[in-house]
């Protein structure tokens, strides 16, 4: 995996996880957002570059990567991705091949990226990973900038078809590991039903702040 860069899209903290806010406090939602980002930092090792519009994210991620802030009045997030994209190939950060890798990925691990990278060795590749809602957690390109990013919902599908369409070799894995990531109440129920998520860093401070206790139904 030495040499690959891993494009890392952080949302502003004050916008983390909207669709746990029936769930989790402001803060609370906050703190899981960072936790899952430093899961991540970690499985991505040194070729981690975090682009963020969070001045907060920036100052977490710390000397562990780079940090892109996102361009002003450059609304939604394919655009600014794209935006990225362009500045890493600019100065050779990127030459040949990157991973797109979202930040809320709890069971992230170094190992699943570097199975990545090991589908993702041929030239004109694209390696998707997609999440249990039809999006897309993880995208591996070989000569990235060869079709129109499409994140947002239904984005794993657009996203095959786009490659498809430019001539790309599609591969879709299937790793738990990068398939769950935590919009939703039921991503941390399946996150807290196996001990792996249950003793992971997201998981041991979901049940900290007592989170089994909100899931349970009401009689």
């Amino acid at each position: 995996m030495t040499g690959l860069p891993i494009l890392i899209p952080v949302n502003g903290l004050g916008r983390a996880k909207g669709r746990l806010a029936g769930l989790l406090s402001a803060e609370e939602r906050e703190c899981l957002a960072l936790i899952t980002l430093e899961t991540v930092l970690h499985a991505a090792g040194p070729g981690a570059v975090v682009l963020t519009p969070d001045e907060r994210v920036a100052a977490h991620v710390g000397g562990r990567g780079r940090v892109l802030q996102e361009a002003a009045g450059l609304g939604g997030l394919n655009p600014q991705l794209e935006l990225a994209i362009a500045t890493l190939i600019a100065d050779r950060t990127v030459t040949s091949r990157l991973l797109i890798l979202h930040a809320d990925l709890p069971l992230a691990t170094a190992g699943a990226i570097g199975t990545l990278d090991d589908l993702g060795a041929g030239a004109n590749t694209a390696v998707l990973v997609e999440s249990g809602d039809g999006g897309t957690n993880a995208m591996l390109l070989s000569s990235p900038g060869r079709f129109a990013l499409a994140y947002g919902p239904g984005s794993f599908a657009k996203h095959r078809a786009a490659a498809e369409a430019a001539g790309m070799v599609v591969v879709a894995n299937r790793n738990r590991e990068l398939t769950l990531d935590l919009d939703t109440p039921e991503d941390i129920r399946e996150l807290l039903r196996a001990p792996r998520g249950r003793q992971g860093a997201a998981g041991r401070y979901l049940q900290t702040i007592g989170v089994e206790e909100r899931l349970e139904p009401r009689a």
